[in-house]
């Protein structure tokens, strides 16, 4: 597996390790007739703009492009779905062994709006919560009141959130840029194949 993610140019720590996942979306306005934002972009955005953050454990997202919730985002620890006026924010969700519905958070109108949220709540959950916390551990323990509070009611304090998240991870490698660049550096080099009856003359020759 971590091979697999070595031939990407990519952080393998993206599938296992303590911070963000990838973003999981449904096709969106794009793609469906149901939906009402374009929440493929919206993923690609926040994974971008999260790319190498590490937090108390893991964190998974989801964006969903209409509340026919496709991409489940009710169960993940920040759940995007889109309605006709904007965006509906859901924190706390876990799909895990014991699955937790996520919980209303916030409703916002763009898409700017929906990156600094999501960013304020990620980061108040990084600085606060105790190491192997889930987002669903951190919020039952100081309140969803008091998320609100910080994230929603107090723009000053969003504001500074987000913008120490974003200081966290300025200069950090873009996984897609160097994806890109490595499949590049792939197509253009020789062409290495194994010779005839290789695994065979291995075979033998852990046996000798």
């Amino acid at each position: 597996m971590v091979g697999v993610w070595k031939d990407l140019g990519m952080n393998s720590g993206h599938a296992y390790g303590k911070s963000i996942r990838t973003v999981k979306t449904c096709v969106g306005s794009e793609f469906c007739r149901f939906g009402t934002q374009n929440s493929t972009q919206m993923g690609i955005d926040l994974e971008t703009m999260l790319a190498n953050m590490w937090s108390p454990h893991k964190v998974k997202l989801a964006v969903s492009g209409c509340p026919r919730n496709c991409a489940e985002s009710g169960i993940k620890d920040v759940g995007i779905i889109a309605v006709d006026s904007g965006w509906e924010i859901h924190v706390g969700g876990n799909g895990g062994i014991k699955t937790e519905v996520a919980r209303f958070l916030c409703k916002v109108k763009t898409a700017d709006e929906v990156k600094e949220y999501t960013g304020a709540f990620l980061q108040l959950y990084r600085e606060e919560a105790y190491y192997l916390d889930r987002t669903v551990h951190y919020i039952e323990r100081v309140g969803l009141e008091y998320v609100k509070q910080k994230v929603v009611e107090d723009a000053a304090s969003r504001v500074a959130l987000y913008e120490r998240l974003l200081f966290a991870l300025e200069g950090l490698p873009d996984p897609w840029a160097a994806r890109i660049a490595g499949t590049q550096a792939r197509e253009y080099a020789p062409l290495k194949l194994a010779p005839p009856h290789a695994d065979r003359q291995i075979a033998v020759a852990l046996e000798d």
